[in-house]
């Protein structure tokens, strides 16, 4: 009786319930979009592509969440979100905004530049896995010391792409209104170029960005009507005007870049 109690509890030990395997099961998920959208990419349907990469940023949200409010954290789920990072936000995107910028050039004068903006992009994938080892380094010293941060320190990989990718959907919003700025190709490559090589600044960066799984937030119960019908407001919209409201999403976000690292210095 005993040895068959003693090698039951053997056996429990090697299984895992399908609610532990879950964040890794959404970290899949995310990794099956990256590469979705390196598909829709070959096949230019560039909103489909950057689409794809938003669903993966989605998914990478919420494995992390999943797995604290499940109490499934463990090394191997965040080794595997780590390695799921490095391709969908550090990969996928700069191959992405690269081949959208090679189609949208006229001329063969523009490779010139074409190939300087190649050079931005490994730069991107550089110091988006320069941020992702920084990252896991930082999360286990703290974990070490029970010390918790309210920011992050540099831009986050999914935001790092996030801003890659606005000249596309402005470019998308644009052709919403059929606008045409008729900006010289020269130019607008140099000026992504430029911009790629801000935004890999922006990730290996010191400075203080939010940390939105961080925020805790206290909804007094007369407002908790009010801030549901705003989400659904946000929701219409969102389907209503998807890109726009992307657009809109992209820029806030850096805005707060410089004010929220201010204001955490001044806390501090």
């Amino acid at each position: 009786m005993i040895e068959n109690l003693s090698r039951d509890k053997q056996v429990d030990s090697h299984r895992l319930s399908f609610i532990k395997l879950l964040p890794n099961i959404l970290t899949i998920i995310s990794l099956c979009c990256g590469m979705t959208a390196i598909k829709y990419t070959l096949d230019s349907q560039w909103e489909n592509a950057v689409l794809a990469i938003i669903i993966a940023a989605c998914f990478d949200a919420l494995d992390g969440a999943t797995a604290r409010l499940l109490k499934a954290t463990s090394r191997f789920g965040a080794e595997l979100d780590s390695l799921a990072d490095s391709v969908n936000f550090g990969i996928v995107p700069p191959i992405t905004f690269y081949i959208w910028l090679k189609e949208s050039t006229s001329n063969e004068f523009d490779l010139y530049y074409l190939g300087w903006s190649w050079v931005a992009c490994t730069l991107f994938l550089s110091c988006c896995i320069l941020r992702l080892a920084r990252f896991n380094i930082l999360d286990k010293s703290l974990a070490k010391k029970n010390l918790n941060t309210d920011f992050f320190l540099g831009v986050p990989s999914p935001a790092g792409a996030g801003l890659l990718l606005l000249p596309m959907v402005a470019k998308f919003v644009a052709d919403r209104f059929d606008f045409d700025p008729q900006l010289n190709d020269s130019y607008f490559v140099v000026a992504c170029s430029l911009w790629i090589v801000f935004v890999s600044v922006l990730m290996i960066s010191t400075i203080s960005t939010i940390s939105f799984k961080k925020l805790r937030f206290k909804i007094h119960k007369r407002r908790a009507t009010f801030i549901l019908l705003f989400v659904m407001l946000l929701i219409a919209i969102l389907l209503k005007e998807f890109w726009i409201t992307v657009l809109i999403i992209q820029m806030l976000y850096l805005l707060s870049i410089p004010l929220f690292s201010i204001f955490s210095g001044a806390k501090s």
